[in-house]
């Protein structure tokens, strides 16, 4: 008989990644464990309430997880993409897009320096 436990946020060893995902890749490998075990536990739903909540709970918090990914690789693109055409000298005249490229850069530059920093 599987034990799928209370409802709650996966941990590592359920997760089976790091205990805080900081890159897209993180997140992207955490979803894509978390959509196994759905899958593994599909079999497994027939009536069973714990078990329709707990794969429910895997499906949710990989579609979150994937979403994280999806967003940092967005921030990377829009840093580069303005690095690119400051080094080109254009004038984006009426966009804001060096503050909201700064926010990224110093976010970025923060996840790696706690990760160089943890590791």
């Amino acid at each position: 008989m599987t034990h799928y436990g209370p409802r709650h946020a996966p941990t590592t060893a359920e997760a089976g990644a790091t205990a805080d995902p900081r890159s897209a890749a993180e997140h992207y490998r955490t979803a894509e464990t978390l959509f196994a075990r759905a899958r593994e536990m599909h079999s497994d739903l027939s009536g069973r309430a714990v078990a329709q909540d707990e794969y429910r709970r895997c499906l949710d918090w990989a579609g979150i997880h994937l979403r994280f990914a999806e967003v940092l690789l967005a921030g990377g693109e829009l840093v580069a993409t303005h690095l690119r055409l400051t080094a080109d000298n254009v004038r984006l005249l009426n966009v804001h897009i060096g503050s909201e490229a700064h926010q990224w850069n110093d976010l970025i530059a923060a996840l790696h320096a706690t990760t160089r920093a943890t590791s």
